[in-house]
């Protein structure tokens, strides 16, 4: 069950229509609780357990870790929930990357095993309610966060529906305390809500589903293709992952909201960065300030001297690689951007230790070219985070992760050396590329121009009732009929 699906919108129409009937806060929350643990159970009922398991886990974890003052006692329920958190994690995630990346070794020294794979099923948004429960721990543990009483609170906390499978990671310092008041009906923000609602839509149907359909096959058989589409190919899946991952966000952020809850936006015109520090400013803004504050600066962050910082940059994107999936593909993505930041980092230092004497128009032609060369470094890594392992028809194990390397290798090695293709297969759908990429730029800036705090387009109510018939008829006619999932629904 998928926001872009028709059984999405029968599924949100019934709750939000008993959420609002009930008339006391904690028959809304058990509702609330109840419709997420359904519409978890959508993809498989029996997975529900590990998210009930982590629940009751550090719940407990978290009262425990108040009733004593004992440090060995703190440091050993700490450890308890990131051992029980992160093992689950590693298991139903990472365990056969591991066992297939052991095989290959052994390939490579001429050696071989009978050791087969577990096969074990991908829970949705595993990673994401991973991050959230640790977060809430951590954060008791630290002394930031008192813990709630109410177990049915928590339990909201870790499995409110719409950021589940693939967030915004939310902390607890955020979401319980909205928890803690009676709300109230407001047609403004369901009016807010829905214009939300179907601009996320819109990006997902529209744009992410339709470039899909046309950047698929160069992933596949980049050798298929000569330079200049494997170019275009990249630049349309920078749209695609984009469109596909912000709009489930803005549908997440505007279910919320149509219940009367606040989440924090997740992304920021990410592709007018211009710096890659810059970039993780504005790109998944949930995970980037998850990674900062649980792991970047407990490592040191900033503070141990300039290579020290270095190390703690790499050892984070690297480490952010690999949430992203298990995959040496996503490890490369994460170097990539962890030896640019250190590079965005350097350049920044050096630019504050000197004055800038530059003219107006050499800061100008100097801010296109760091944007220019931001756009160019991140869609460089889109390919390597683009070319997972595929099952091949019939097989029950993904091809060998080397392959993928070597496919991605391959890709980006030919977007600066031509490719010598005998009889290439020739993109011919350009034009809706291109329109499809031009209308994204009109969403991007119209995204940057609303984060400024810009003034919005006021219309008569009978003009906008209008404008959003037609802009939904719009949508069923031109969506596809099977609607892709969510790309950020595998971490």
């Amino acid at each position: 069950m998928i926001f872009s699906s028709w059984s999405f919108g029968l599924f949100l129409i019934i709750v939000f229509t008993a959420y609002w009937a009930l008339r006391t806060r904690r028959a809304r929350h058990v509702c609330l609780l109840l419709a997420s643990y359904l519409f978890y159970m959508s993809w498989n009922p029996w997975l529900v357990t590990l998210i009930i398991g982590s629940t009751v886990l550090d719940y407990f974890v978290g009262w425990s870790l108040v009733r004593t003052a004992r440090p060995r006692i703190r440091k050993w329920l700490l450890s308890l929930s990131l051992v029980g958190n992160l093992g689950i994690l590693a298991i139903f995630k990472y365990a056969d990357f591991f066992i297939l990346s052991f095989r290959e070794m052994m390939t490579t020294f001429g050696l071989q095993t009978n050791l087969s794979t577990l096969s074990i099923i991908l829970p949705v948004g595993i990673s994401f309610y991973t991050f959230q429960t640790l977060s809430y721990t951590i954060d008791v543990y630290r002394g930031r966060l008192t813990p709630t009483r109410s177990f049915i609170d928590f339990a909201l906390f870790v499995a409110f529906f719409p950021q589940l499978v693939a967030g915004p990671i939310v902390k607890a310092k955020d979401f319980l305390p909205q928890l803690q008041t009676l709300k109230r009906f407001d047609w403004a923000s369901l009016e807010s809500a829905t214009v939300l609602f179907l601009i996320g839509l819109t990006k997902k149907v529209m744009i992410a589903d339709q470039l899909a359909t046309l950047v698929d096959p160069v992933f596949s058989n980049p050798s298929w293709f000569v330079t200049r589409d494997l170019w275009l190919a990249m630049f349309c899946y920078g749209g695609q992952i984009y469109c596909d991952f912000s709009g489930y966000t803005d549908m997440a952020i505007a279910v919320a909201m149509a219940l009367g809850f606040h989440l924090r936006p997740n992304f920021a015109s990410p592709y007018l960065a211009t710096s890659l520090t810059n970039f993780w400013h504005r790109w998944h803004i949930s995970l980037s300030t998850w990674l900062r504050d649980y792991l970047y600066i407990p490592l040191g962050g900033s503070r141990g001297g300039r290579w020290l910082t270095y190390r703690n940059l790499m050892i984070v994107m690297l480490l952010g690689g690999l949430w992203h999936g298990a995959s040496w593909t996503f490890i490369v993505w994460g170097a990539i951007h962890g030896a640019a930041l250190v590079v965005s980092k350097g350049y920044s230092a050096r630019r504050e230790d000197s004055p800038d004497r530059a003219s107006p128009i050499m800061r100008y032609a100097r801010t296109l070219v760091c944007w220019g060369s931001t756009l160019l470094v991140v869609h460089i890594a889109w390919v390597f985070f683009r070319c997972q392992p595929v099952i091949p028809p019939g097989g029950t194990e993904p091809e060998p992760t080397i392959v993928a390397l070597e496919r991605a290798t391959y890709f980006v090695t030919h977007l600066f050396v031509s490719a010598e293709v005998e009889r290439p297969v020739w993109l011919m759908d350009k034009r809706p590329m291109a329109f499809l990429l031009l209308l994204l730029a009109c969403i991007h800036l119209y995204e940057e121009w609303v984060r400024l705090g810009r003034p919005r387009l006021s219309l008569p109510a009978p003009v906008a009732g209008l404008g959003y018939a037609v802009w939904i008829l719009a949508l069923v006619y031109l969506s596809p009929e099977n609607t892709n999932p969510f790309i950020y629904f595998q971490f």
